[in-house]
């Protein structure tokens, strides 16, 4: 459907769809059903048969020269399965959507590896961070220990000078 040279509307695709609804369980039916969908306009009818015989969803049986439409239609073996998936007005409703939303496949596809080496990225940036703060707090751990250190030893040299001044006075 992608590929056809006319633009297809919502209505068009209606009436290719009701073309096709025709046939029902039969596998040829009488183009006198179809001029009733055209309200007898075979010449715009004729339009759309040709259409769907480009298509190889129906085969036209009986052309007469002269004649817009020919005496009858057969059904191709892949019009049931056609419909069951929606026919034209489902994958005309499934281009607008992907219009609307402005991306196709391939476009979220190159954008999802985009995100996924921006996420890399993101994880080499937190891993360093991490590897940092580790080494940080390693520091922090070394200067909280040599600053105990250092008070002990203060506390014990005061203790030792007071014993001291002590065991002398005592002495005298």
């Amino acid at each position: 459907m992608d590929n056809l040279s006319i633009t297809l509307t919502s209505a068009k695709c209606e009436l290719l769809d009701n073309i096709l609804k025709e046939f029902k369980d039969e596998s040829y039916i009488k183009t006198d059903r179809v001029s009733k969908i055209f309200r007898g306009n075979d010449i715009l009818a004729a339009d759309y048969l040709g259409l769907l015989s480009q298509l190889q969803l129906i085969t036209l049986i009986g052309e007469v020269e002269g004649y817009a439409l020919p005496a009858m239609i057969g059904k191709q073996s892949g019009v049931k399965m056609f419909m069951s998936e929606g026919g034209f007005m489902r994958r005309f409703e499934l281009k607008q959507l992907q219009e609307t939303a402005g991306k196709g496949v391939q476009e979220l596809q190159t954008e999802n590896l985009n995100l996924s080496s921006a996420n890399r990225t993101h994880k080499e940036k937190i891993e360093k961070m991490e590897t940092v703060i580790r080494q940080y707090q390693e520091q922090i751990e070394l200067f909280k220990q040599a600053k105990f250190n250092e008070i002990f030893i203060r506390i014990g040299l005061f203790l030792l000078g007071v014993a001291l001044t002590w065991l002398i006075i005592s002495l005298m």
